[in-house]
């Protein structure tokens, strides 16, 4: 009986995989800490095979990071308003642009990535984007001077989000870099801050049988 009952819950598991859509699952989510007491760049949480990591560059980083605000996810997990990232001064170097934030993960499993984050600019009107799939690799440019609104005088947030489905070349890689940078802005010092960043993409059909065949082994520990 026990044989029985394995071998129509792998099948179902695999005809579920196969025959229902996929939806979007979150595979990371960067939050930046719940308190201002407590600043951090390691993910919430992630569903990545293993741990995505975020860098931020820049020598007008603030390293403790700013307010930031609250924000409930697509898996419907809630944020609240802790800590941003953020620099004092994107511009620090003069007229030479020196701030970026980095993130390197692992799409095994996933494709038609979606990102998309909350920020806060002083002066700073557009930004750019790119990604490559080795660390050797030149980054290849997705978004350049894209439009951003500049909100600081009245702490005003926005939000960005990227469609990143288009670019096959990230789908089910071991390795992954996403890159946000070019905060193009004036003279002067110029502060920015994001929050909330989070990277959502489709499982692939094996990734949904795994995590179909992981609930039913739960399942079948229960006494």
């Amino acid at each position: 009986m026990m044989k029985t009952t394995i071998f129509f819950s792998l099948a179902l598991c695999a005809i579920l995989a196969t025959a229902t859509p996929a939806s979007a699952s979150v595979l990371a989510v960067w939050n930046f800490g719940d308190s201002s007491a407590f600043y951090t760049e390691s993910p919430a949480y992630y569903n990545t095979v293993t741990a995505p990591t975020l860098s931020l560059l820049g020598s007008g980083l603030d390293t403790n990071g700013k307010n930031g605000i609250a924000y409930t996810d697509s898996a419907g997990i809630s944020h609240i308003a802790g800590q941003a990232a953020a620099w004092d001064d994107i511009n620090k170097s003069g007229t030479e642009n020196d701030a970026a934030l980095i993130i390197t993960l692992n799409t095994t499993g996933f494709s038609g990535l979606t990102i998309r984050w909350d920020y806060k600019s002083e002066l700073a009107i557009s930004f750019d984007f790119a990604y490559r799939t080795s660390p050797n690799d030149k980054w290849t440019q997705f978004a350049d001077n894209r439009a951003i609104t500049p909100g600081w005088a009245t702490d005003s947030w926005y939000s960005v989000t990227l469609d990143l489905s288009a670019i096959t070349a990230i789908n089910n890689q071991s390795f992954v870099q996403l890159r946000l940078d070019d905060l193009v802005e004036g003279p002067g010092n110029d502060k920015f801050a994001i929050d909330n960043i989070e990277i959502a993409s489709i499982p692939e059909p094996a990734t949904l049988l795994i995590l179909g065949l992981g609930g039913m082994a739960l399942r079948m520990r229960k006494p």
